[in-house]
């Protein structure tokens, strides 16, 4: 039973799995790319909640997207970390979200899954969505790049990949995210100019 429910879920996540960079955005950029300076390709799918999920529904936040997967001690050890990172930086409006490509039997995440895992380490506000491998770059068919797991995007305000890590080092993680801030106030102080 558990078996034919994840692969209805896989299926369904594959038929309405949104993301296509070929997709016409609400933003309307003309292209998204996994490179740092350009922005990001949109992901669709659904958080924890089991609600609808777009990256692109966060534009004018900064953002850390988390690439993981059930099965990496690391990538547990991110989760652990994601609310209070986003607790730290409530008043800057960041928003962490953890993007679960595979589960424990490396397949794609289900809602059990997304659940299981927001529980277990706390991520109360934290979206926890379900990926899928077609959306990483080594799949042909994807523009995120994975060469470790976690890998960390961090996005500023205007939809921007400011830069891109490998691995969690929670040092890192502040560093970076302090480093998206930045852009943007330095653009709220030129706008102001």
């Amino acid at each position: 039973m558990l078996r034919q429910a994840s692969l209805i879920s896989a299926f369904l996540l594959s038929a309405c799995f949104l993301w296509d960079k070929e997709e016409e955005n609400p933003i309307d950029w003309e292209e998204c790319s996994g490179l740092v300076g350009d922005h990001p390709c949109n992901i669709t799918s659904f958080d924890q909640n089991g609600e609808p999920f777009s990256l692109y529904d966060f534009y004018g936040q900064p953002i850390v997207v988390d690439l993981s997967v059930m099965w990496c001690s690391p990538c547990a050890e991110a989760a652990a970390e994601a609310q209070a990172f986003q607790d730290v930086y409530a008043d800057d409006e960041l928003v962490y979200i953890t993007i679960l490509v595979e589960n424990t039997e490396r397949e794609v995440p289900t809602l059990e899954n997304l659940e299981a895992w927001a529980e277990a380490y706390g991520n109360v506000t934290t979206p926890v969505v379900s990926g899928a491998r077609t959306m990483l770059e080594s799949s042909g068919k994807g523009t995120w790049a994975v060469e470790g797991w976690p890998t960390f995007y961090y996005i500023d305000s205007e939809m921007v990949t400011r830069d891109v890590d490998r691995g969690f080092n929670p040092d890192e993680v502040i560093y970076s995210i302090e480093a998206i801030l930045k852009i943007d106030e330095n653009r709220e102080n030129r706008e102001q100019e």
